[in-house]
């Protein structure tokens, strides 16, 4: 058989890719365009929210009543739980409500924290499908029943959804907690450098690289921050400002005798090298352009559980901006303090009382994720 030079070139130009495929799946898993870039955290008004739910989480009760009660008719909560009796003990923790709450059962184990799943992206084109991205694997999988259920999360909800959603596994490890994204940046965690550096990345511009490459945005690492995932200490507020938090503020005004700090291992940092981590992230959010609004924040020295006023849901009701801003009782000057500057910042607040919450190491969007806004194209 005599083979022309087209078809050697061919041959040679086909057993490259492969070997392009085989040594960096990420690289070439898409053909063409399949993806638009990682959603935004503020947009059109809510449409549709997905959470999670475990027998046995009581600490979400009073969060999710509280939350969902301000979700209008229109609005379809899909609620992810291993199976009937999970949905049937959340529907009663919360009661009546006007939005619709409608189960996805995985049949398998799983936590209540839905933030950490998956990220969204957004269709490449009208009538698309939007992308339920999920990293490589979750941290102790393989010890941690219900982690390795977390990680089944994305391609549950695609399968439930059907055509209108699909997923994909990154090469990436990553929580989504450690993406926070914007219509021009994501600001992504050192957390995400630790865990894929020597395992699969070799270098730090690989990283940015393949995380723009999959996010379709351009990347800002943050090496000097809180080790904390991102929304525990900055939030993108829109019309390219940034919140971000301020231990010094919230030293002003923490009322320290509250027993409820007594959850915070070790109680509150206020120690200047904790302030130089948060003053980092406003200098790095500034020097690409932000305007920078400080707010107050309590650190715990155990680096895990924070009194914030970031890790927020913002939405839109009425063609005016609103946010769903955590609160903490006993913490009267906190809170007030915290919604003064969002109402700076022309939004209205609904307090969504974070109590029973915060000592789990998070907060309100530590829990809830925006599947959809008004405004989205649906196919």
């Amino acid at each position: 058989m005599i083979v022309g030079r087209s078809s050697l070139v061919g041959v040679a130009v086909g057993a490259i890719a492969a070997l392009l495929v085989i040594g960096n799946v990420s690289l070439f898993r898409r053909s063409g365009p399949i993806t638009g870039p990682m959603v935004s955290e503020h947009g059109g008004p809510i449409r549709t929210l997905v959470m999670q739910y475990t027998s046995g989480a009581t600490f979400v009760w009073p969060v999710y009543r509280q939350f969902l009660q301000y979700q209008p008719a229109g609005v379809t909560v899909h609620m992810v739980c291993p199976g009937a009796a999970d949905f049937s003990e959340i529907q009663q923790a919360i009661g009546e409500v006007k939005c619709t709450v409608s189960p996805i059962f995985t049949g398998h184990e799983m936590t209540a924290w839905a933030r950490d799943r998956w990220v969204e992206l957004e269709p490449a084109s009208p009538g698309g499908a939007i992308t339920l991205l999920a990293p490589k694997g979750e941290l102790q999988q393989e010890i941690w029943p219900q982690r390795a259920g977390d990680s089944r999360v994305a391609e549950d909800l695609a399968k439930a959804l059907g055509p209108a959603m699909r997923s994909e596994r990154s090469s990436l490890y990553f929580d989504g907690g450690d993406l926070l994204a914007d219509a021009q940046f994501v600001f992504a965690t050192s957390a995400v450098l630790r865990r894929n550096l020597q395992h699969t990345v070799t270098e730090r511009q690989e990283l940015i690289e393949k995380l723009e490459y999959d996010l379709r945005r351009r990347v800002i690492l943050m090496d000097d921050a809180p080790d904390h995932h991102a929304g525990m200490y900055m939030m993108a507020a829109g019309n390219g400002r940034m919140l971000v938090g301020d231990p010094s503020l919230g030293a002003a005004l923490l009322a320290a005798d509250s027993p409820l700090l007594t959850a915070m291992e070790g109680g509150p940092d206020f120690s200047p090298e904790t302030q130089r981590h948060f003053d980092a992230v406003a200098k790095l959010a500034a020097d690409q352009g932000y305007q920078v609004f400080r707010i107050p924040t309590v650190p715990g020295r155990d680096g895990k559980r924070y009194l914030t006023y970031v890790n927020v849901i913002m939405d839109v009701r009425d063609s005016r901006p609103i946010v769903y801003m955590p609160t903490y009782q006993d913490q009267a000057k906190l809170n007030a303090a915290a919604q003064g500057v969002w109402q700076s910042l022309g939004y209205q607040v609904f307090p969504v009382d974070c109590t029973t919450l915060w000592p789990q190491g998070g907060a309100l969007h530590c829990l809830v994720n925006v599947l959809e806004r008004q405004g989205q194209s649906r196919p």
